[in-house]
């Protein structure tokens, strides 16, 4: 069995949030060995297109890497934000 790496995305995924949340998952993804990448979005209740930006760079990224993705319960209002903007499907949501 592969190993996985978990990460837990931010209360507020939001442009304020950006530079700061960039900087974290670019070290994450450069660092990771992983076969398989958790995201844990159940305590998103603020995201912004800058935030879910970020977040499609590091599903993007992780695929390059040929990680697997797997969502950890994500809320409802980043589901929406994910459905707003289009992504749902390039976020692996379905």
């Amino acid at each position: 069995m592969g190993s996985k790496l978990d990460f837990t995305l931010p209360e507020n995924l939001t442009i304020a949030q950006a530079h700061a949340l960039h900087d974290e998952l670019e070290a994450l993804i450069e660092k990771a060995e992983a076969d398989e990448l958790v995201l844990h979005a159940a305590k998103v209740s603020r995201a912004d297109t800058a935030g879910m930006q970020l977040v499609l760079a590091l599903v993007n990224a992780s695929k390059e890497r040929q990680m697997g993705l797997v969502w950890d319960q994500p809320s409802q209002k980043f589901l929406d934000a994910a459905k707003i903007l289009g992504i749902e499907t390039a976020l692996g949501l379905h």
